[in-house]
C-alpha cells in the first residue's frame, strides 16, 4: 500500500503522558488496582468564583479576537509583570487553546535548529521534529538533572555547528516538568547570557511557574520585556496546572516589546488564524478571573502550592528513604527518581531500560510511572540518567470529581492553614514504592 501521510509525521505518537492515562484507565475498568503516579494533570477543585464566570459564560459562542480578548490579555499581562517586576503590555499577548499549540506555532514559524535541556517535557521533542528543526540536547547536572552549566551549553552548541546545523532557538522549563527542579537566578542569567551572544530566541515555558515551594523563586525568569533586539525571550504560560483546568485549554506567550518579537508575535497571529481560530469563548472570559491579583485570586494560588508542597516533599523523603536516587523539588508537582542503585537486581530481572521498568512497575506492582526515556534520557547514557521515572502526585488527592469538590477546598484551606491532613492515596502509593524496592531487595543475585 502506497504511503498515506508524509515521513514526519509516520514517526509521531500518542503523548507518553496521554497514552499511560489511557491505560490505567483501561486496567482499572477491568478490575485491576493501579496508583497512578503517571499522569500530570492538577485536580484541585477550581476556584469557586472562576468556576461561576465560566458558567456565566456559557452561552457565549461567538469566535474570540485571534489574539484574546482585550480583558483577558490585560489580566495575563498584569498577572505576569507583577510577578515579574516588569512593564507587559496587553499587546505583548497572544491566548491560545493551550500553551501546546503556541509552542508548536513558534517551532514551526522560527528559524534554526533546536536546543532542549535532557531530560525535557515529552511533547518538545515532537514538535521540534514535526516542525522539520533538528534537535540537539544539553545536558543537565548529574544530580538535580536541571541545571544547565555554560561548558554544557557551548558543547552542544559546537557538536550542531560541527553537523553543519546553526542553533536558534532554545526552550528551558521551569518549575520543571519531569524533575520539579527549578533555576537559580545565576542559572537563568547563564543561559540568558549564552542565548544573546549566539543569537538564540530563548523560549521560557513557565506554566508552572505559580507553584514554587519558595515564593521568592515566583520571580526567577529569563523574560524582562526588554526592546532590545540583540536579545528575544517569550514566556509562555496557561491556565492548566495551578487553576486545575487544562480541558478549558487556555495558553498564553508574551513577546518582547521589540522589533524581532512583534515581527514574531504577528506571525503567531497569522498561524493562529488559520489554525485555531481562537480560544475557548466561555474559558476566555473565566480566566479574566483567574489570572488576576486579587486577593482571593492570590489566597487561592497560595493554597494550591502549600498543598503541593506538602505532598510533593512527603513523596521524596519517602523515595529518598527507600535509597533512590532522587533530588529534592522545588516545585511543581513531581519527582524523578532514579532506580540505578537497584540497577544490578533490574538488570537480572531483564531490565534494562527505563521503558522496561515503568512496564515492571504496572504489571508486577500496581505502580503506574512515567519512563526517563520519554522525557529525552538515553537507556545507553550514563547511569545518572538511566532507570530514571517521572513520578507526578497530581491524582493521589481524591478518588473521583465528586471527591474533589465536597473535599477539596476545605482540604486546601487546612493545609495552607497549616493544619494536619491526611492523603490516603499517598500513603497508599509509598507503600507500593516500599513494596517494588523491597522486591527489588530480594533479587537472587
Amino acid at each position: 500500500m502506497a504511503n498515506v501521510v508524509n515521513s514526519t509525521s509516520a514517526k509521531l505518537k500518542i503523548s507518553p503522558t496521554l497514552e499511560i492515562n489511557e491505560l490505567v484507565s483501561k486496567a482499572r475498568g477491568e478490575g485491576k488496582h493501579v496508583v497512578h503516579l503517571g499522569f500530570g494533570e492538577a485536580t484541585f477543585p477550581i476556584q469557586r468564583e472562576v468556576l461561576h464566570a465560566h458558567k456565566e459564560a456559557s452561552k457565549e459562542t461567538s469566535y474570540m479576537p485571534v489574539a484574546g480578548l482585550e480583558d483577558l490579555r490585560t489580566s495575563i499581562a498584569s498577572f505576569n509583570a507583577d510577578r515579574l517586576g516588569v512593564n507587559i503590555s496587553p499587546d505583548q499577548v497572544v491566548v491560545a487553546p493551550g500553551s501546546k499549540p503556541l509552542l508548536f506555532a513558534l517551532f514551526d514559524i522560527l528559524d534554526g535548529a533546536v536546543l532542549l535541556p535532557r531530560p525535557s517535557w515529552v511533547s518538545y521533542e515532537p514538535q521540534v521534529l514535526h516542525a522539520g528543526k533538528k534537535l540537539f540536547w544539553v545536558e543537565t547536572d548529574a544530580a538535580d538533572r536541571h541545571t544547565i552549566s555554560e561548558s554544557s551549553l557551548l558543547s552542544t552548541y559546537e557538536k550542531a555547528v560541527s553537523e553543519g546545523q546553526v542553533p536558534r532557538i532554545m526552550l528551558v522549563n521551569s518549575p520543571s516538568n519531569p524533575t520539579g527542579h527549578v533555576f537559580s537566578a545565576s542559572c537563568v542569567q547563564t543561559i540568558k547570557e549564552f542565548c544573546k551572544s549566539k543569537e538564540i530566541i530563548l523560549i521560557t515555558d513557565e506554566i508552572y511557574s505559580d507553584i514554587c515551594f519558595d515564593e521568592s523563586q515566583k520571580g526567577i525568569s529569563p523574560f524582562d520585556s526588554t526592546t532590545d533586539d540583540s536579545e528575544t525571550v517569550i514566556l509562555t504560560g496557561g491556565l492548566s496546572k495551578t487553576y486545575s483546568a487544562g480541558g478549558w485549554r487556555v495558553g498564553y506567550a508574551i513577546f518582547p516589546p521589540s522589533e524581532k518579537g512583534e515581527i514574531i508575535r504577528k506571525t503567531v497571529l497569522a498561524y493562529a488564524s488559520e489554525c485555531w481560530s481562537a480560544a475557548s469563548a466561555p474559558a476566555q472570559f473565566a480566566s479574566i478571573k483567574a489570572f488576576s491579583t486579587s486577593e482571593d485570586m492570590c489566597t487561592y494560588r497560595k493554597s494550591v502550592t502549600a498543598l503541593h508542597r506538602y505532598c510533593t516533599l512527603k513523596l521524596y523523603s519517602a523515595l529518598k528513604e527507600l535509597g533512590l536516587d532522587v533530588g529534592q523539588p522545588g516545585g511543581a508537582f513531581y519527582v524523578y527518581p532514579s532506580f540505578s542503585p537497584y540497577s544490578t537486581q533490574l538488570n537480572k530481572l531483564g531490565i534494562i531500560t527505563s521503558a522496561d521498568l515503568s512496564a515492571w512497575l504496572i504489571r508486577e506492582c500496581g505502580l503506574a510511572a512515567l519512563p526517563g526515556s520519554a522525557f529525552g534520557e538515553d537507556d545507553n547514557g550514563p547511569l545518572h540518567g538511566r532507570f530514571r521515572l517521572r513520578m507526578a502526585t497530581s491524582y493521589l488527592y481524591f478518588q473521583n470529581e465528586v471527591d474533589r469538590y465536597e473535599e477539596g477546598y476545605d482540604l486546601l484551606k487546612r493545609c495552607a492553614s497549616g493544619e494536619e491532613i491526611q492523603l490516603p492515596y499517598l500513603e497508599e502509593a509509598i507503600k507500593s514504592l516500599g513494596n517494588a524496592v523491597w522486591k527489588l531487595k530480594n533479587v537472587r543475585l
